[in-house]
């Protein structure tokens, strides 16, 4: 539950806002933790326009100064944000400025929240993830009714506890990106809307043309940190590599997670070793058409938008059997599910689909199909505005 910063991992950016129409509309408040375009907040933005269409505006708040608050300036949104320093831990409280810093420039950020809200009155808030619990309940004082929009596995400790409670005191409504989230965030009976998240794709499945004596390539799309087990997936390169040298293996995805930097440090000095590429950003859709195999061996994920790509152009992928992961696969008729914290599996799954080329085009075909039928943008926007609707009417 830190408030740590997800990287961009795909160049896919959200699509242009439309022009602001006068009246004829409801005002949403769109809370963002993130400081940059990261996979929660991506997912959210690309249904803005979707929502937009359907008679809804929004202004956006979202940690000032950063990245993603110039991106969503240079887009054309109404944003508005503060230096963001809330944190849930000791370790997330350790990190600069530092505890002392961080703790008294909290109130002022709360409060600079709080007063948007009073002074705009939106219709509700959005807040976008578990870490924006504490800006949910700023809003919620302030009389605006909440919709929390959760990205997160909860652990089943004190801590995760206390974060379900919270939830549930502080939102009207709330989504969970996959049934697994929603479950794992439910209280007797009580429980988030399932809202899977969307994932935009090439027009058509991309058709991977190798040319003779080419050699295939395996990629996977990131944070480098565990949670997505970046570690896992240079364990099982090595793994193919001692077997088939001439296969090629890419790592993308920045490793700029302060709670995991030494480790993800010492993650990309293996994958130079073992003679996997390590690209910090890519143009998606371009990678997508250039690799054979995609492969995901998250320990930790709900509902990862880089494999829903990657099954909606196509691709033959391989999952670890982890949270939402074993949902987005069909429970592996849409593509390979391995135990997670499994190089070994890892490693046979990929060779299997790269020596039986018939197969791969099957299950690339099927985890298309099931993209397109369950994970569109638009199905999502329908899915929220359910919920916004659920929540106003309460």
């Amino acid at each position: 539950m830190d408030p740590t910063p997800t990287p961009t991992t795909t160049a896919t950016e959200p699509p242009e806002p439309p022009a602001a129409r006068p009246g004829g509309g409801r005002e949403v408040l769109v809370v963002f933790h993130e400081p940059v375009v990261g996979g929660a907040t991506l997912s959210v933005l690309r249904t803005l326009p979707h929502l937009a269409e359907r008679g809804w505006r929004f202004l956006i708040w979202a940690p000032r100064p950063s990245p993603l608050f110039d991106h969503l300036q240079e887009q054309g949104w109404e944003v508005h944000g503060a230096e963001r320093t809330v944190s849930y831990s000791l370790k997330a409280l350790r990190l600069p400025p530092g505890p002392r810093a961080r703790l008294r420039a909290m109130p002022a950020y709360l409060g600079a929240l709080r007063r948007l809200g009073r002074e705009r009155r939106p219709a509700l808030a959005h807040v976008n993830s578990l870490v924006t619990l504490a800006d949910g309940a700023v809003l919620r004082s302030a009389g605006i009714p909440v919709v929390a929009h959760l990205h997160e596995m909860i652990a089943p400790t004190l801590k995760g506890s206390l974060a379900r409670a919270g939830i549930r005191a502080v939102s009207a409504e709330a989504i969970g990106v996959s049934g697994a989230c929603a479950a794992q965030l439910a209280i007797g009976n009580w429980h988030p809307h399932v809202v899977d998240e969307g994932a935009i794709y090439p027009p058509d499945p991309t058709a991977r043309a190798r040319s003779e004596g080419e050699p295939p390539v395996v990629a996977s799309v990131g944070v480098i940190s565990r949670r997505k087990g970046s570690d896992v997936f240079v364990e099982a390169a090595e793994i193919v590599r001692a077997e088939r040298p001439e296969v090629r293996f890419r790592l993308v995805g920045s490793a700029t997670d302060p709670l995991d930097a030494e480790w993800a440090a010492g993650v990309l000095e293996r994958a130079r070793a073992a003679g996997v590429e390590h690209l910090p950003r890519a143009d998606v859709p371009a990678l997508l058409a250039e690799i054979d195999v995609f492969a995901l061996p998250s320990r930790i994920d709900p509902c990862p938008i880089s494999l829903l790509e990657a099954m909606g152009a196509g691709l033959p992928v391989v999952g670890a059997a982890s949270d939402g992961i074993p949902e987005q696969l069909a429970g592996g008729e849409a593509g390979e599910l391995v135990p997670r914290e499994d190089p070994a599996a890892l490693a046979a799954a990929i060779l299997r689909l790269l020596d039986d080329p018939a197969r791969a085009q099957r299950l690339g075909l099927a985890a298309r199909e099931r993209a397109l039928g369950h994970y569109s943008i638009e199905r999502q926007a329908a899915g929220i505005e359910r919920v916004w609707l659920q929540a106003l009417a309460g």
